[in-house]
């Protein structure tokens, strides 16, 4: 499992996730979710979670700076 990171809305070019999750493996989205319950280990940054296709795959963005 990749780090977990939360926020309040998670958007996406096809999508808006109220409450959602991003999992991410080197770099690299691996998968997003809605946040269900607590979950151990996740890192609450609250706001918004712009994820974005990049030469690199889909990476996830926090007021403009990369999350790893």
């Amino acid at each position: 499992m990749g780090k977990l990171y939360a926020a309040n809305r998670v958007v996406s070019a096809d999508s808006t996730i109220t409450n959602g999750v991003v999992e991410i493996e080197n770099a690299v989205v691996k998968r997003v979710f809605e946040l269900e319950k607590e979950i151990a280990f996740t890192t609450w940054l609250g706001g918004t979670i712009y994820v974005k296709e990049t030469e690199h795959g889909l990476q996830a963005f926090k007021d403009n700076n990369i999350l790893i």
